[in-house]
């Protein structure tokens, strides 16, 4: 057997990695960057997606499609994996409706009319096929957006033609129209009203009857087969009787998670008795509401609580602050470090991690209308490597891996609220018998004068040195036992033992350091700022490819890689005793 470059070398481990579905306990260990695909890169086929101004023009607000396409998702990849995110969530990829409606357009894929076609203004079949290959290649999963609740209709809801609704092209597969009460109170109405508007009414299907059931359950299973699909987030779960989803996800056969947009913990779990996970609705507005100028953190600190109690399990959940539904965090406050304490929350408490495309650049997003889904390469800095959030989100994502690689029982050990106040957060996560990570959160915003937090319950003996990865600052236990943290600017800090961050290519512990066909680089600046110097880590994941090949640098411009290296003997001995067990 002969083997190549690194990355057809992978192709053995490759296959055999995705020759079972992908379960939660790997999703886990993921961290997912949600993609509308719209908006998020246009193809340089077309277009130069990278380059602000050279894309097609983007009238977001008016609800047109933009360009967005699976090439531009390709083309890109480099971008996302720069944050180290190894899973992207994009939008749903059936066939749409066609029409420009007083409501716009069908870009954000929730619109659906033909479950068998694909978007095409998203691209072919091919197109999709090869995006997901590319990310099988890069050792990353795709979450696919489906909608079993509703298709779409452009036109009066008193006079539907059902027959151009496919598989369900007659009246007898939807409820009667009722107006949707959205209090979220009435149950009923939830389950089996219509969402939309007057003009894209959103026919409510029967998920109850046994004959929708079973086609969407083989629409599903011939969805995930066919384009290898490793997970699902599911749409309107709330809209949709808790009983369906059990047979729905197991004729998908892969990890998912639903919407449900409730702000009660208690009857928002519910729904992971049948689906397996929820995105976090509840934590995400107690985090908003937290880290506000204004904020308590004893909120966030007593849903987190609460939830422990009333969910099957924390660590399964969808956790984020920021997607297309929803204003931007940066929408109610342009505070920098107050946006950097809500994205150290999203990685480093219980769940998956989910980082909504922009997050990274601090857009601003609101809706009503919808400014937050700005499309990418049409802003100034759409694409900008060295932004603080983008940063802190590689250098996060680094950790999390880093501490999973140390700590099988990391990703399933919840969280545990060791110090709370109005201002200040303190969280520990650790397997048993591992060094915890202790999180240092806080609402002061950037302009607030240096303090300290002294953390007592923080699991470590005297004279232990902590390192600080977001700012490579080192604090030690003193002889009371006490963790004295100093906060500077009003920037989280995420605490782990100086000596067991070896290799981990953060804070100079290690140098760059080759993960799969591609290297991290880590480098500490420092700037002085109110005439103090401030270090900042900067992380970059760049693919290994040949000197003579090019590759783009995250703007558009094209230039010859300056990584090359062969695939050293041991890694041919590894693929070959992966491939016996492969077969086995």
């Amino acid at each position: 057997m002969k083997f190549g470059s690194l990355p057809s070398s992978l192709l053995l481990l490759c296959l055999c990695s995705l020759a079972s579905a992908a379960s939660v306990d790997e999703w886990r260990r993921r961290s997912i960057y949600q993609i509308m695909t719209d908006r998020f890169a246009a193809d340089d086929g077309s277009a130069n997606s990278a380059v602000p101004g050279s894309a097609p023009a983007c009238q977001s607000v008016a609800g047109a499609y933009c360009g967005g396409t699976w090439q531009g998702i390709i083309q890109n990849l480099d971008y996302i994996q720069g944050m180290n995110f190894d899973a992207i969530w994009i939008s749903p990829v059936v066939g749409q409706l066609q029409q420009l409606t007083g409501d716009g357009s069908s870009y954000a894929g929730y619109w659906q009319q033909d479950l068998y076609a694909l978007n095409d203004k998203f691209g072919s079949a091919d197109d999709l096929r090869q995006l997901i290959s590319e990310l099988h290649d890069r050792n990353m999963f795709l979450m696919m957006d489906v909608v079993p609740n509703h298709m779409a209709y452009a036109g009066q809801r008193s006079s539907i033609d059902y027959s151009v609704l496919s598989p369900f092209d007659d009246k007898k597969y939807f409820h009667p129209y009722c107006a949707m009460d959205y209090s979220g109170d009435n149950i009923t109405a939830l389950e089996k009203c219509w969402l939309g508007s007057e003009y894209v009414p959103l026919p409510d299907l029967k998920t109850e009857d046994d004959g929708v059931r079973d086609m969407l359950g083989q629409w599903i299973h011939g969805m995930v087969a066919n384009y290898s699909v490793d997970g699902l987030r599911i749409d309107a779960g709330a809209n949709v009787e808790p009983d369906f989803f059990t047979g729905f996800v197991k004729s998908a056969g892969v990890f998912s998670t639903a919407e449900v947009y409730m702000s009660n913990a208690s009857e928002a779990c519910e729904y992971q008795d049948t689906v397996g996970s929820i995105l976090n609705y509840p934590l995400f507005w107690t985090l908003t509401d937290a880290f506000m100028p204004d904020g308590d953190l004893n909120n966030l600190a007593d849903m987190m609580n609460e939830q422990k109690l009333v969910c099957k399990d924390t660590t399964a959940l969808a956790t984020f602050s920021e997607n297309h539904d929803v204003p931007r965090f940066a929408n109610h406050t342009r505070d920098l470090s107050l946006a950097q304490n809500v994205a150290a929350s999203v990685i480093m408490y219980d769940g998956i991690p989910v980082v909504y495309q922009g997050q990274e650049q601090h857009f601003t997003g609101g809706v009503e209308p919808f400014t937050n889904r700005e499309a990418l390469w049409q802003t100034r800095d759409g694409f900008n490597v060295f932004a603080p959030i983008y940063q802190l989100l590689a250098t996060l994502n680094t950790f999390r891996r880093h501490v999973m690689s140390k700590d099988t029982g990391y990703v399933t050990t919840k969280s545990s609220v060791v110090q709370k106040d109005q201002h200040t957060l303190v969280l520990r996560k650790g397997g048993s018998g591992q060094p915890p990570v202790v999180t240092v959160l806080n609402n002061l915003g950037a302009d607030a004068p240096d303090t300290v937090v002294s953390v007592t319950d923080h699991g470590y003996g005297q004279s232990t040195a902590l390192m600080d990865v977001v700012g490579c600052a080192k604090f030690n236990v003193d002889s009371s036992g006490a963790l004295n943290v100093g906060i500077q600017r009003g920037l989280p800090r995420v605490l782990y033992p100086a000596d067991a961050l070896k290799d981990s290519t953060l804070c100079n512990t290690g140098g760059n350091r080759f993960k799969g066909d591609s290297v991290v680089m880590t480098s500490i600046y420092t700037t002085t700022i109110g005439g103090r110097a401030m270090p900042t880590t900067a992380t970059a994941t760049i693919p290994t490819e040949a000197a003579t090949t090019t590759a783009s640098n995250g703007h558009g411009h094209k230039h010859g890689s300056a990584i090359s290296r062969p695939i050293p003997p041991i890694y041919h001995l590894l693929l070959i005793f992966l491939g016996v067990l492969c077969l086995v």
